[in-house]
């Protein structure tokens, strides 16, 4: 059985560190599936994790008692990481100096967990990337997933069956 985030909630309003703590590792796996399925850089996700959780303190006031308080997190997360890539688009990213490296470098291995997970993910859609990410990765529950993307049980348990057949059927796996 999980913490009573009512309880958590009641401490963090009084800047318990111990509660956000707690807070923290019971949430942060789904924080990072939620981010990871919208923004591929490591160090991105990193800063809209922390950006998450200032935003969870700053916002503990609005929190209502009794609903799913993981879900809430994860809304801020995911309209953290939204907001960030909307604010992306609008900005050109092209730095010149850094093209003058771009050969000179050898084939990376540093994070290479993260490039398979980017291999393994890649003939997936935005919607399964954050679906498998959240159930596999962040070990969620589906009726979880569901609030957390504001969509129907039935659509998140369909999105995620689509994605588990595409990503058998591109490893090499048979489906029925």
């Amino acid at each position: 059985m999980g913490p009573n985030y009512d309880q958590l909630v009641d401490l963090l309003k009084n800047k318990d560190d111990l509660a956000f703590q707690i807070v923290y590792e019971n949430t942060k796996k789904g924080v990072f599936s939620i981010i990871a399925g919208i923004i591929k850089s490591k160090a991105t996700i990193e800063d809209l994790m922390q950006d998450t959780y200032i935003k969870m303190i700053q916002n503990i006031n609005s929190y209502k008692k009794g609903r799913n308080f993981p879900a809430w997190v994860m809304q801020i997360a995911k309209n953290t990481a939204i907001d960030y890539y909307r604010k992306q688009k609008r900005v050109d990213l092209h730095d010149p100096q850094t093209d003058m490296y771009l050969f000179d470098q050898a084939v990376p291995t540093a994070e290479s967990s993260d490039l398979e997970i980017e291999t393994i993910l890649k003939p997936l859609q935005n919607d399964e990337k954050e679906v498998v990410l959240m159930k596999v990765y962040g070990n969620l529950r589906f009726k979880d997933i569901a609030l957390a993307l504001e969509k129907p049980l039935g659509t998140v348990l369909w999105i995620y069956n689509k994605a588990i057949k595409k990503l058998k059927e591109s490893m090499g796996g048979e489906t029925k």
